[in-house]
């Protein structure tokens, strides 16, 4: 898939859940930096949206947390569209900060706006403080950009020093995430796979469902055992039918392994629906989701 649009006149159009300083504009520019037109949507739903009908020629998603895990309603937003294709991925440092209008002091601020997850990330924060009534919003920043509008010293984010320095606020408090190693982890997605070399340090991401009786996932997911692949991930989503899941299944591998190739085909022959995602660039191969960082008892290798 080519990065701009015929003879280069335009630069790529990249769909992102939230406004301008998210995380998900500091993930979109490790990927594709450059020449990059953003177009900021409310839900995830509607990135992919962007994406299949051609308004966006790539999107980006979060896909799992370290401190919460992972991002339902992004593989919800995938599951949904099937002309979607993960081509990328990267992860973030994700740093969250209290955020208010320059001449606000900690003391004034009562009301607190984020976006949930962001506000799951600071638990231990918002027990310290309880005088503060937190209150979710769509986006971290477009929390930032409210409190920018609003000037109201009463009132504060949280948000990235991104957010800060793009809304013009002053950081309150910083580093206010549960862990100092919190990372996100975020999926380049396009209307079409992204072919890529012989060798690569790759991850293939596919969607099955498993028949409703003993041993089903078990069978399902036997080749990878049988060949000798590392699964790295496992997420079961329910359906939408009552007690029934799909699950999202992650291997690492090399481009053009045979035995990768074995497992796609064996586990589509055993699951009743199998769907392929996509084969993307394992960021830090290597390793699981470092960005190497230490402090004391804490260490990431």
């Amino acid at each position: 898939m080519s990065d701009f649009a015929e003879g280069g006149a335009r630069p790529i159009r990249v769909a992102l859940q939230g406004e301008g300083g998210s995380f998900s504009d500091e993930a979109l520019q490790q990927l594709w930096g450059g020449d990059i037109e953003q177009l900021p949507y409310r839900d995830f739903a509607d990135v992919t949206a962007a994406v299949a009908s051609g308004v966006a020629d790539r999107g980006i998603l979060p896909i799992e947390n370290t401190i919460v895990g992972s991002i339902a309603a992004s593989h919800d937003a995938l599951n949904a569209l099937p002309g979607i294709f993960a081509i990328a991925e990267t992860v973030v440092a994700v740093h969250h900060c209290l955020l208010a209008s320059p001449s606000t002091t900690f003391d004034q601020v009562t009301t607190v706006l984020s976006h949930p997850v962001a506000i799951a990330q600071c638990g231990l924060f918002f027990a310290e403080q309880p005088q503060l009534e937190v209150h979710a919003v769509y986006d971290t920043a477009g929390a930032a950009m409210d409190v920018s509008k609003v000037a109201d010293p009463t009132m504060a984010a949280v948000a990235s020093r991104r957010a800060a320095a793009h809304y013009d606020l002053q950081v309150l408090k910083a580093d206010i995430e549960d862990r100092p190693d919190n990372q996100t982890r975020f999926l380049g997605i396009a209307r079409a796979p992204a072919p890529l070399p012989a060798g690569t340090p790759a991850r293939t991401m596919l969607i099955l469902t498993a028949a409703d009786r003993p041993g089903a996932l078990l069978s399902a997911l036997g080749p990878l055992a049988r060949h000798g692949v590392n699964i790295r991930r496992l997420e079961p989503r329910p359906t939408g039918e009552p007690w029934s899941y799909r699950f999202f299944v992650e291997f690492d591998h090399e481009v053009g392994d045979a035995a990768a190739e074995a497992v796609v085909r064996d586990i589509a022959a055993e699951a009743p629906e199998t769907r392929l995602l996509g084969t993307y660039p394992r960021w830090g191969a290597g390793r699981r989701g470092s960005i190497g960082w230490t402090s004391g008892a804490i260490k990431r290798v």
